[in-house]
């Protein structure tokens, strides 16, 4: 396979980037637009377009052919910024981590447990070791355990997974972000600790069907066939049919992970439940598991904005697949831009969130990067202003730096 550079209005849908893709804003910040390995569509193409890409690395069958005509793209310059701020303010390109929910060694214990337990239901011949498998069950266990101490402790009012979004290895931290969100949602509708506990357990787990998919269908970066689809969505009851075999857990887990595709109008699956036949496990997890999906990096695509995620949940509350009263319970407990996000706005201006208040959630307040001016998004007069990118540091160049 070779590389070869090509002009953006000569992308197509399908083609594969093999190099980083990145625009500057007005202040000189550059950001990340599309990922290496990101395969195009219409959408990231005309954003790419939009954005004045003049030039993307693709993957190609045939040697590139010199072109006089056709640079390569020039390396991403070192931002100029012109720092502006009070002698008693704070250096306006320090930047200071979003406050961790989870600490590092607790959030690697928890997903070592996730990753553990799902490889030892990837064997292709559908065998277990038992004895195994329930030493994974007690690790994992004690991660949830561990986790719901820290959600339910005092000061932890609302909750964010903006520091699990991980790229590489992604079934593992979407177990671990949907647990979290599910117990946050559960303690907010009142559960006690002991089902709090259970709700978390069966999150962790929710996703271990897809252990049995092939691997060349999970991750298909193009369109899935109907046949590839029915493939996918029978992971919800082979993961409880496998966990019921190997008498791992009880009827409320099994159910809990069997049915969290369900919808309220009964279009879901495996068996289009509707309503309150739709067990609560299931309709919690349910919620969260979209919101991180949608809002996670993949292979084919860039994350939603939280803002986004929020839109596509409500409208799909609306059309009667959500149950409203957990979507309310959700979002009450979620910090959907917490202190310290880096975020770019509709303006290309490059900001901090310096302030989230509960009902401005959506439209937090903004420090524009390089100067001291804030830019209350709640306010009237910035109704025209939107965030419209979420960054993390790493995913700036070489050469941007932070104190």
């Amino acid at each position: 396979m070779y590389k070869r550079i090509i002009k953006i209005e000569d992308a197509e849908p399908g083609m594969t980037i093999t190099e980083p893709v990145y625009i500057t804003t007005t202040t000189g910040a550059n950001m990340l637009a599309a990922r290496a390995g990101m395969v195009l569509d219409a959408n990231l193409i005309k954003m790419l377009a939009t954005r004045k890409v003049a030039t993307i690395e693709v993957q190609s069958e045939t040697p590139p052919e010199a072109s006089a005509e056709l640079p390569p793209p020039a390396a991403a310059p070192k931002p100029q910024v012109n720092i502006i701020y009070e002698q008693s303010a704070p250096p306006p390109e320090q930047y200071v981590p979003i406050k961790e929910i989870v600490d590092n060694k607790l959030k690697e214990e928890a997903i070592d447990s996730v990753k553990q337990l799902f490889t030892e239901f990837s064997n292709p011949d559908g065998t277990i070791n038992k004895t195994t498998a329930f030493r994974c069950v007690d690790n994992l266990e004690g991660a949830v355990t561990n986790i719901l101490d820290i959600i339910t402790g005092d000061g932890n009012d609302l909750v964010h997974i903006n520091d699990l979004k991980e790229f590489d290895e992604y079934t593992y931290h979407h177990s671990l972000s949907v647990s979290m969100l599910a117990m946050a949602t559960g303690r907010e509708m009142g559960l006690d600790g002991d089902t709090l506990f259970r709700l978390g357990r069966c999150a962790m787990m929710h996703d271990i069907g897809k252990q049995m998919i092939p691997l060349e269908i999970i991750n298909k970066k193009g369109t899935l066939t109907n046949d590839e689809f029915a493939t996918i969505k029978n992971h919800a009851a082979l993961g409880a049919t496998t966990l019921k075999k190997a008498a791992i857990g009880d009827v409320e887990l099994w159910n809990g992970i069997m049915f969290h595709h369900e919808k309220m109008d009964g279009s879901g699956y495996p068996k289009g439940l509707k309503g309150n036949n739709i067990p609560l496990f299931s309709k919690i997890i349910s919620v969260a598991d979209v919101y991180d999906a949608v809002t996670s990096y993949r292979s084919y695509r860039l994350p939603m904005l939280p803002s986004e995620a929020f839109d596509i949940i409500t409208r799909d509350v609306k059309n009667g697949l959500f149950d409203l009263s957990i979507v309310k319970a959700f979002f009450s407990k979620l910090e959907l831009y917490p202190i310290n996000t880096i975020v770019e706005l509709s303006d290309t201006r490059l900001g901090m969130v310096v302030e989230s208040e509960r009902a401005n959630r959506l439209r937090p307040t903004v420090r524009i990067w390089g100067s001291t001016e804030i830019v209350d998004l709640a306010a009237s007069k910035n109704a025209d202003v939107n965030i419209v990118g979420v960054m993390n540091p790493a995913d700036l160049p070489e050469g941007y730096e932070f104190a």
